[in-house]
């Protein structure tokens, strides 16, 4: 084995290594959500009604995996505002009345 051999299985083990903590960051993300396609949330800004749903790995300001729900923002009634304008609302802001 040479130098560039080294580098080179090096370099296949990280992506495989990113690739599983991607795989479980989605998992745990997943598991401790309670919402679905449909559900209408809210948070301190408003309510949207769930049309997609992703996971966030963390960062900076959050510690750990969560979902992230984006859908049309609903007016205090419950219904799409006159734009229907989407956007997103992280698991860890959202507001259990």
């Amino acid at each position: 084995m040479n130098i560039e051999d080294y580098k080179l299985r090096l370099k296949e083990i990280d992506g495989r290594f990113e690739k599983e903590k991607q795989e479980l960051a989605k998992e745990y993300a997943f598991s401790n959500s309670s919402y679905k396609l449909g559900d209408i949330i809210t948070d301190n800004v408003g309510s949207i009604k769930i049309e997609r749903i992703q996971f966030s790995t963390g960062g900076i300001y959050r510690q750990h995996p969560e979902c992230v729900f984006t859908g049309v923002e609903l007016k205090k009634d419950l219904t799409p505002t006159k734009k229907g304008e989407k956007r997103k609302i992280y698991q860890s802001s959202i507001i259990t009345k």
